[in-house]
């Protein structure tokens, strides 16, 4: 029996698997297809209404026939996608706003995850406090007072508006913090004792045995602020300005064009995430998350 229901659990992870990944998949296969394949290789058709099943809530299902294998590999698409200058502009944007976030998160996240834990400060529990009811809620209710603030600071047609609120994240404290928890003590009073102070224990020893929970952290800011769409549209109206998230979402024209430029698109991400998958499993198990 437990034999039957652990082939059944693999079976359905394994039909959840292939599903997921079907869209990549077409993403990947199509970007190297001509677009005069591509515009004919799909079709919609449209089930008759009740055709297998009489219920009066199914009035038709539409469907998509599609191919995964190309017929004729191209890659000329990519070469008009790296001469076109808006895209490679968008590029660069989502470059600028990306690493700075993820270096800046770090930088932040790592003395105040620390100083959370370690220090001795009045009332630090209740501003943790603070932190997590930001952590928790939605994006667009902080939105507003990121924007006017970088209105005040007349930040808000600059990436500074997007990367600066990215850097100060309470998610990346948070993180951090659950994993210095379970940091053994012993090591930093045996610091204390020889006359370490808090920046030599920092630096010496909590950011090294940090670095699995780092580099998940990393990981997770790279992918949240490569894909980024709402901030990038609230604070930048310039279209030289948007990230490449947004570029897409506007890009219009032939088939082979824009599934070459979401390949490459996610491209970027999908490299992260297959190399540093194992840092931020061990990050998470780590840090106590679920």
């Amino acid at each position: 029996m437990k034999r039957v229901r652990g082939g059944a659990v693999i079976f359905t992870a394994g039909i959840m698997a292939v599903l997921f990944a079907l869209p990549i998949l077409v993403t990947v296969t199509n970007s190297f297809m001509t677009g005069f394949e591509i515009a004919n290789r799909y079709s919609m058709g449209i089930m008759p209404a009740n055709s297998f099943f009489r219920l009066e809530f199914l009035p038709r299902i539409n469907f998509v026939r599609m191919t995964l294998v190309p017929d004729w590999f191209s890659l000329a698409q990519f070469g008009s996608l790296f001469r076109d200058v808006r895209y490679m502009d968008s590029l660069w944007n989502s470059v600028l706003i990306t690493l700075p976030a993820v270096l800046g998160q770090i930088v932040v996240c790592v003395p105040a995850a620390y100083a959370f834990e370690f220090c001795k400060w009045r009332h630090k529990e209740k501003l943790f406090f603070v932190y997590l009811v930001v952590m928790l809620m939605p994006l667009p209710v902080i939105l507003v007072p990121q924007f006017v603030i970088a209105r005040h600071l007349g930040i808000d047609e600059s990436v500074l508006a997007v990367i600066l609120p990215a850097m100060f994240a309470p998610f990346g404290v948070f993180l951090l913090r659950q994993f210095i928890k379970t940091l053994p003590v012993e090591f930093i009073e045996a610091a204390k004792i020889d006359g370490a102070g808090q920046l030599r224990i920092l630096a010496s020893i909590v950011v090294p045995l940090l670095k699995p929970a780092i580099a998940a952290l990393a990981l997770l800011v790279f992918i949240d602020y490569w894909n980024v769409v709402d901030q990038a549209i609230v604070f930048i109206t310039n279209p030289a300005m948007m990230p490449l998230s947004v570029y897409l979402s506007r890009l219009t024209g032939n088939f082979e064009i824009v599934f070459a430029a979401s390949f490459f698109y996610m491209l970027p991400a999908l490299l992260v995430f297959l190399h540093g998958q194992e840092q931020l499993i061990s990050g998470m198990r780590m840090s106590g998350l679920k």
